[in-house]
């Protein structure tokens, strides 16, 4: 079993999700879809890796598993995205307090 795909699809979501959120950054609305979007276009990925390498993606019998596979590493981009905010906005915290008590 090979799952090399999930992480290329992830990471190319997560890319993509940075640069929607690049173009609408003045249009902070438009950041509610970047979940969707990721989602959407981890599903594409996943299919277009199904029909180009089957095996890749986590031996795939059919594409409806491929487009699942696809969809939830889209998702976890997203994850990703939250998990990476939160250490550096929880660091940023923490480096902050300590100045306080510094002074």
């Amino acid at each position: 079993m090979n799952f090399t795909a999930v992480p290329i699809i992830v990471i190319c979501c997560y890319l993509c999700g940075e640069i929607y959120k690049a173009i609408f950054r003045n249009h902070t609305n438009a950041y509610r879809f970047i979940p969707l979007v990721t989602s959407v276009l981890g599903g594409i990925l996943g299919v277009v890796i199904f029909l180009t390498n089957p095996e890749v993606i986590l031996d795939a019998p059919n594409i409806w598993i491929a487009l699942g596979v696809g969809i939830v590493s889209g998702a976890s981009a997203t994850g990703a995205n939250q998990i990476i905010k939160q250490i550096f906005q929880q660091t940023n915290e923490d480096t902050e307090n300590k100045e306080d008590d510094n002074e």
